[in-house]
């Protein structure tokens, strides 16, 4: 049973968080230069890998040790960035920056001082020298204090003086705009202080609840490249307005490209995009590279170790289970356990690090869990509230698939609860499964949540059983969904009788295209593929749940049990892009959508180094003294474990780039779709280029760690040579 109602006017539970975008762009200054350390020898790779955990040291620091970058043509400083390290007392305090057209004669810019407000956080530094310059010598002078100067990362920003690299000029083809679109030749002139306008680019509400307007991101504001022949691009740049005017720059994005200006495929997304306080500088991107450093698996192993450390409490000898809430402060801790689903979830949790590392200490954490589990639910796992059931039923028989140990302990378990879950069907209101056994009281109702992920795992019985029954309770739940729990549009309602259509949530969403996914392997029937992907198409990018590209649950149910809804649509999500079912390029749409997701939070919203994860995915908590749900810890794993499994799956390249079939084709048309602004319905670019082949960068490819494949097994425990993809899961609540 859920532990907390979560009521119509929830707000973020008083909470002061502070904006942000992604720390790290993915292409500065930094990228095409050779750099040099002078006075003292290191290595200089973590001080510009985009990878802001990774540390730059200088173990016995003087205060006169310097570093110079010889850049392959002369760049335009118009700022920088400086990543604070682990370590308070050894960030640097004082530095000193300096240019030079020759590499012998040096001007300094200024000297800076410098203070951090925590740990692998972010300083923006905006001003530089009108005149370009092929030399930069970085300066550091002064530190906290200790014996050793440790920085995460510093990046140069600006553009380039003259940018023969580019293809998207006047001489080879035409540039053009949508209708609003006013000074478009001004994105080709060369001139970054000179702006393309869209004012007042289309868009529409898509929904105002408790005040809060909501709009499906901007529509018709694009402009476009045609080429007289066609022509390959690896890379792209965007060239930004001053500060002044940041809120007209793009934050949300797609390139297009095309043979005949009427068929687009997609070559890059970009979600919550790094928008600097620095004037006029380009953001650059390679395609199909992870632009910053990210080890997903990193960061998921340090959100769990959060768990470990801060939320795990002993039940009994062999059981444990995880509270509901932390708090820096012991006096807002919640002691009280989370409640059955949590639980469930948390077993997939650690489903999900097994299945990424196959460490035996994953296993014991699953047992415990269940045992901590039945034991606090009355020393049995059948549960007043038929979703629980469903939920702990799936990752029960994710377990059982996974791991024969865990086959001979659970599978009969996910049996007697299936049995248990089907037996709240009737045929009140035209079927469907109760939420609760108080059929004629609070649990009267047929909700999504009930309904779904009984789908799913009727159709995932039946797959590794064959039993017709399991198909048959499919099909019925199916049927009953797609009739009753659906808005005209796809949109899956919360109960039949709520026909508020701002009153969703995306887990049910979830839940219902994991179900279509898994009828669809089962029969081949084209209507599952085309109705789960109609829905995933306006979800993603109608804005539905990411109006600033970055998901956020609609009326800020993020708290409580809302903080585990997001994590479950990931979850279902994550099984469409490694089903095989997708064309190439929804696949790649969708891997990107998620992708970005994972790397918008990574980067914007864990307070480090407790790597504790804010529900708003591109945002983080302005300090750690604050009260943490468990449930979105487990959403934030899940969002960065479904990354892990794309890499290993080979959708992901070993660095976290996205492989993508298009990418090196040549076309005739390229669009820049702009979707979403900083906050304005206005829009402002200086340039738009295009590159061809790549150019040399300072640092080569970063290949991170890959986990061993996992082996696949069947229900009885034994190795499988399917390539099936692996049985999911996922939760929520609401208002009852």
């Amino acid at each position: 049973m859920t532990r907390k109602l979560i009521i119509a006017c929830l707000v973020s539970c008083n909470i002061v968080a502070a904006s942000a975008q992604k720390v790290l762009t993915d292409w500065s200054i930094t990228d095409d230069c050779t750099a040099e350390p002078v006075g003292f020898e290191a290595d200089l790779t973590p001080l510009f890998d985009k990878n802001d955990l990774s540390v730059f040291t200088i173990a016995d620091f003087q205060g006169t040790e310097e570093v110079i970058l010889h850049a392959r043509r002369p760049y335009v400083l118009k700022g920088f960035t400086i990543v604070s390290s682990d370590q308070a007392d050894a960030d640097l305090k004082q530095l000193q920056l300096q240019v030079s057209e020759d590499g012998q004669s040096w001007r300094t810019v200024r000297t800076y001082s410098v203070s951090f407000t925590g740990r692998h956080t972010e300083r923006q530094f905006n001003g530089g020298p009108s005149t370009a310059y092929s030399h930069f010598r970085i300066g550091f002078k002064q530190n906290n204090g200790a014996s050793e100067l440790r920085i995460s990362d510093i990046q140069l920003l600006g553009y380039p003086l003259s940018d023969d690299d580019n293809l998207a000029t006047a001489a080879n083809g035409t540039i053009t705009g949508a209708p609003k679109v006013r000074n478009i030749a001004n994105l080709i002139d060369d001139a970054p202080s000179t702006m393309t306008e869209i004012q007042n680019a289309d868009r529409q509400q898509i929904d105002n609840f408790d005040g809060q307007t909501r709009y499906n991101g901007l529509q018709n504001a694009w402009v476009q490249y045609e080429f007289q022949e066609p022509t390959a691009i690896s890379a792209y740049a965007v060239g930004l307005t001053t500060s002044a005017n940041r809120d007209r720059r793009p934050s949300c994005w797609e390139l297009l490209a095309s043979d005949d200006g009427s068929e687009w495929v997609t070559l890059d997304l970009q979600h919550n995009a790094a928008s600097m306080a620095i004037d006029l500088y380009e953001q650059r991107y390679e395609l199909g590279r992870p632009g910053a450093n990210v080890d997903y698996a990193g960061v998921a192993e340090r959100l769990m170790r959060f768990c470990e450390e801060n939320l795990e409490r002993r039940q009994g000898t062999g059981g444990l289970y995880w509270i509901c809430d932390w708090s820096a402060n012991p006096q807002n801790v919640n002691e009280d356990w989370g409640g059955y689903w949590w639980a469930a979830h948390a077993v997939d949790n650690y489903l999900d690090a097994y299945e990424r590392t196959q460490l035996s200490s994953k296993l014991s954490k699953i047992q415990q869990l269940v045992n901590g589990t039945r034991a606090r639910n009355g020393n049995t796992l059948i549960n007043h509230f038929y979703d629980d059931m469903e939920w702990l039923a799936l990752a029960l028989l994710r377990a059982s698939q996974m791991n024969a140990t865990l086959n001979r302990q659970y599978y009969n378990q996910v049996i007697t609860l299936f049995d248990d879950i089907v037996g709240g069907w009737d045929d009140m209101d035209g079927g469907g499964i109760h939420w609760n056994k108080n059929i004629t009281g609070d649990g009267k109702g047929k909700n999504s949540c009930s309904n779904g992920p009984a789908l799913i795992l009727a159709a995932r019985l039946y797959q590794h059983t064959q039993e017709e029954k399991y198909l048959d309770w499919a099909r019925r739940i199916y049927e009953y969904m797609r009739d009753h729990n659906r808005f005209p549009d796809g949109v899956v309602k919360d109960t039949p009788q709520n026909d508020n259509h701002e009153v969703t949530f995306s887990y049910n969403q979830g839940t219902w295209v994991g179900g279509l996914l898994e009828m669809y392997k089962i029969t081949g029937d084209e209507v599952y593929r085309q109705t789960a992907t109609d829905l995933l198409d306006l979800l993603m990018f109608g804005k539905w749940y990411s109006p600033h590209g970055i998901m956020n649950e609609r009326q800020n149910y993020n708290q409580d049990d809302g903080g585990l809804f997001k994590g479950i649509f990931i979850r279902y999500l994550t099984d469409w892009i490694l089903s095989g079912c997708l064309d190439a390029d929804r696949q790649y749409r969708y891997a990107k959508w998620l992708t970005e997701q994972a790397r918008s939070a990574a980067l914007s919203s864990i307070l480090k180094p407790e790597f504790i994860i804010n529900p708003y995915w591109n945002q983080q908590y302005a300090n750690a003294n604050v009260t943490h749900d468990t449930s979105r810890q487990q959403s934030g794993m899940m969002l960065m474990e479904a990354v892990t499994r794309l890499q290993r799956a080979g959708i992901l390249t070993a660095d976290y780039g996205l492989t993508n079939p298009n990418i090196g084709r040549p076309f005739r048309f390229y669009r820049l779709n702009i979707t979403e602004t900083q906050n304005s319905g206005d829009v402002m670019l200086g340039s738009w280029k295009l590159y061809g082949p790549a150019t040399t960068a300072i640092t080569s490819p970063r290949v991170l760690p890959v986990a061993p494949a996992l082996q696949p097994r069947d229900l009885l425990g034994r190795p499988s040579d399917s390539a099936r993809i692996l049985i999911q899961n996922g939760k929520k609540y609401m208002n009852k």
